[in-house]
């Protein structure tokens, strides 16, 4: 049983948590998925209070972690004294990943060393002035490092880290449930191609 820790916090972005929430608690057989923050009850961007299930400090025991974002709420966290100290995470035994500008919230706990990544396009140059490389694709993996840019990536992201914890068999049957009717087999093969683009460091998809 895997666990995975999503981390939120006041005026976090709606559907980079809850789609992520939604696909990981689909299943409860080979994971318990649980959001993490830093108080009881927070706020989305669009005003919904939600109550979290734990404290940031247990994401440090966690097999996976996920950086939810928000145009404010990454700041705020950022400029919380408490919020990056509680953190003790490690790559050599977790998964970790950020959607959107939860990159930053990786560059900050120093988990970017290879240089690239990924976020929202509003927000690239943003990690450019941190000396990094923003990648104009979906997906950007360093080892068990993923980047995600773009709400909707999540999908991806997601799919990485159930294959990476799993199998490709693993990540298929997770995601096919929220593909849309009639295109499953379309977004298979993009996820797959996006997920391997992410791993390879290949360019960015054509078209």
């Amino acid at each position: 049983m895997k666990e995975i820790a999503l981390i939120a916090f006041d005026q976090f972005t709606d559907i980079d948590l809850f789609l992520m929430w939604d696909i990981w608690g689909r299943n409860t057989r080979d994971w318990n998925t649980r959001i993490l923050a830093s108080r009881p009850v927070i706020r989305s961007a669009h005003g919904l209070s939600i109550s979290v299930h734990g404290a940031l400090s247990e994401a440090n025991h966690a097999d996976a972690v996920l950086f939810a974002s928000g145009r404010q709420g990454i700041p705020a966290a950022l400029a919380d004294p408490d919020f990056l100290p509680t953190f003790r995470l490690d790559p050599a035994r977790q998964h970790i990943g950020s959607i959107c500008a939860g990159a930053f919230i990786l560059e900050r706990l120093g988990l970017l060393s290879g240089g690239r990544a990924t976020t929202h396009p509003d927000a690239r140059g943003g990690l450019q002035m941190l000396g990094l490389e923003p990648v104009d694709q979906p997906l950007v993996c360093q080892g068990s490092i993923a980047t995600a840019g773009g709400c909707l990536a999540a999908l991806y992201l997601v799919g990485w880290m159930v294959e990476s914890l799993f199998d490709a068999e693993k990540r298929r049957a997770t995601l096919l449930p929220v593909l849309p009717a009639g295109q499953q087999v379309l977004y298979e093969a993009l996820v797959d191609l996006s997920v391997r683009q992410g791993m390879n460091g290949e360019g960015a998809l054509a078209g």
